[in-house]
């Protein structure tokens, strides 16, 4: 049995988030286009001779019980029954609280790099579950870089991603909860009717067409943009530098700009960056995450 194994988790970006009302479970349905992009946290597991040890290094926002991280843990060993000790570092590059999906694709890393280290026998079904149990955007980070995502983010539909064009992605230096904001969003909008609905056919053939031509939403943009005017003044420079397309992700407060040119995205970056945002420039991937 291997000793150590080191993950490369990545962030994503929602290219597409339609967000509908509130279901009786108490969950938003939401049909997005998800794409993992080349910005990620490194993650390195060791196994220790102390049963039942789980210590965890990494720059968090909540106390260690509380993290992704550890409930990756804890479910992987009510499942699998294995206690053996475990260190765990965490080099965080990802903004918390971006709407990048950090949190999400950690516990998703920690949850393969523990299979290819114990050696539990689960399979990518059982894992996918066990992610689905601690966020709906997790079982994305177990699939495919690029995917449909639908019901309340558990159901991942893979499609071919495409390395045509790069990102941009500027974060305004505040986290935005996503529990706060599908509170704004039920509060704000009451009726969701108005909102553009592509079915996910429509959204892979837009993701496959011209990036000039996209015209894909984000159901929070207007409310969360609307109570933090950094947020759409980041998606304004953007576009002035020249993006193709711009965006808000997930629940935010990151903004992405779709670049098709290498040396307007450097210029975007520059620019960004002297609005006193702190800004990446980053490519889609191939896969969600690298393990090594």
């Amino acid at each position: 049995m291997t000793e150590r194994v080191r993950v490369q988790a990545a962030a994503k970006v929602n290219l597409h988030l339609r967000v509908y009302k509130r279901r009786k479970d108490g969950f938003h349905g939401i049909l997005s286009l998800f794409q993992a992009v080349s910005l990620s946290d490194s993650i390195v597991i060791r196994s220790l001779k102390e049963p039942d040890t789980i210590t965890i290094d990494g720059d968090f926002d909540c106390p260690m019980r509380f993290t992704t991280v550890y409930k990756a843990v804890e479910a992987y060993r009510d499942e699998t029954e294995i206690r053996t000790g475990l260190a765990i570092s965490v080099s965080k590059r990802i903004p918390v609280g971006a709407g990048l999906g950090g949190g999400s694709s950690d516990a998703a890393s920690v949850l393969t790099g523990l299979e290819a280290l114990l050696q539990g026998g689960l399979n990518a079904e059982k894992i996918a579950s066990l992610g689905a149990s601690i966020g709906s955007d997790v079982p994305f980070f177990l699939s495919g870089a690029a995917a449909i995502v639908s019901g309340r983010g558990e159901i991942v539909s893979p499609i071919e991603t495409r390395d045509d064009f790069s990102l941009i992605i500027a974060f305004p230096g505040f986290p935005v909860s996503s529990k706060e904001a599908y509170a704004a969003l039920d509060r704000e909008r009451p009726d969701d009717s108005a909102e553009p609905d592509p079915s996910p056919e429509e959204i892979l053939a837009a993701y496959r067409a011209d990036i000039r031509d996209w015209h894909f939403v984000n159901s929070f943009e207007s409310v969360i943009g609307g109570a933090r005017p950094e947020i759409l003044a980041a998606k304004g420079i953007l576009r002035g530098e020249g993006a193709s397309f711009s965006a808000m992700s997930g629940s935010g407060s990151a903004v992405f700009g779709i670049f098709e040119a290498r040396k307007e995205a450097k210029a975007a970056l520059a620019r960004i960056k002297a609005s006193g945002f702190a800004a990446y420039h980053v490519s889609p991937l191939a896969r969600p995450m690298v393990l090594g």
